[in-house]
């Protein structure tokens, strides 16, 4: 099963299965991941599966959301791709 491990400043935090067609990322507690930081917007970008596939999108956050430190709005994850947001980072295996 896919996963995101979060992590701050290289130290483990949580672990997440992605056992759900989609999950949100955000400061706000009705994200389904969780992040208190204010450099993350209440709801920064979904994470959305699609068959055997996943992607994430940028909910129009104020600080953006990066794969492998790029900008995106939309992109397609592969396993060992990390998602930058805010100042946490999310590895997808």
């Amino acid at each position: 099963m896919s996963k995101l491990i979060l992590k701050f400043q290289g130290v483990f935090i949580k672990e997440y299965n992605l056992d759900k067609p989609s999950l949100t990322i955000g400061r706000k507690e009705d994200n389904d991941i969780m992040i208190d930081h204010m450099a993350v917007s209440g709801h920064h970008a979904r994470v959305d599966k699609k068959e055997d596939s996943f992607t994430i999108t940028d909910l129009n956050s104020t600080n953006g959301t990066f794969v492998n430190g790029k900008k995106i709005t939309e992109a397609a994850l592969r396993p060992n791709d990390w998602i930058t947001i805010g100042k946490h980072i999310l590895y997808f295996k």
